[in-house]
């Protein structure tokens, strides 16, 4: 009972570690049955997140997406930034003239804090999926997704039936190892009009 116990949470928290990705990125079809943040869209086909550029992280990086979000006359609440491990260390190292942190960091679990910009609070979310703005290299062709900021609540994460592992002896039955499979079926997409932002690295142009 203890193992099964153990590799029951296991299961579970790959399970959400793999649908964090998808929320994000969607599944990869061309036609997709679950819409990530990134690739979401309306009944009519159009892009139903707002998106801003920026091109590093610097000491504007939260004004830029606090002022993308939400309407023309109207700021957008209870927004979240989701962004790699290694962008938010590049946040944390950020320092003014007096070689004094910029943003204070507060850490309420392992993957989830607050950044403090004097006074003004960002809570955060670690998120893996996502590429890093500080390690990525603009591109010629496309512009690169980097970090999303809005309110969770505007993505609908549909459940279809409960989460279920199995402990399968045939997959790796040569090796003589059990494999442990977990099942679930979702979907989803935001619901909310321009719910997300984007922060996105624009295409490089042709001087570099």
């Amino acid at each position: 009972a203890g193992y099964y116990d153990k590799v029951y949470g296991m299961a579970l928290r790959a399970m959400r570690r793999k649908a964090c990705g998808l929320i994000a990125n969607g599944d990869g079809q061309a036609s997709p049955d679950m819409y990530g943040i990134k690739n979401a869209k309306n009944v009519a086909g159009s892009a139903i997140f707002a998106s801003v550029d920026v091109t590093a992280i610097d000491e504007n990086i939260l004004d830029e997406l606090f002022f993308a979000y939400g309407s023309d006359d109207a700021i957008g609440q209870n927004a979240r930034l989701y962004l790699t491990k290694a962008d938010l260390k590049a946040i944390g190292k950020l320092r003014n003239s007096l070689k004094e942190k910029i943003f204070k960091m507060q850490r309420i679990s392992a993957n989830e804090g607050v950044i403090d910009d004097s006074g003004s609070t960002t809570p955060y979310s670690i998120m893996k999926d996502l590429t890093a703005l500080s390690t990525a290299t603009a591109s010629a062709s496309a512009v690169t997704p980097t970090m999303i900021y809005g309110d969770p609540a505007n993505y609908l994460l549909g459940l279809f039936g409960g989460f279920t592992i199995r402990i399968d002896s045939s997959y790796k039955a040569a090796e003589r190892l059990d494999t442990i499979l977990g099942d679930v079926m979702v979907g989803g997409n935001v619901i909310v009009d321009k719910g997300f932002v984007i922060a996105n690295l624009p295409k490089a142009t042709n001087g570099g």
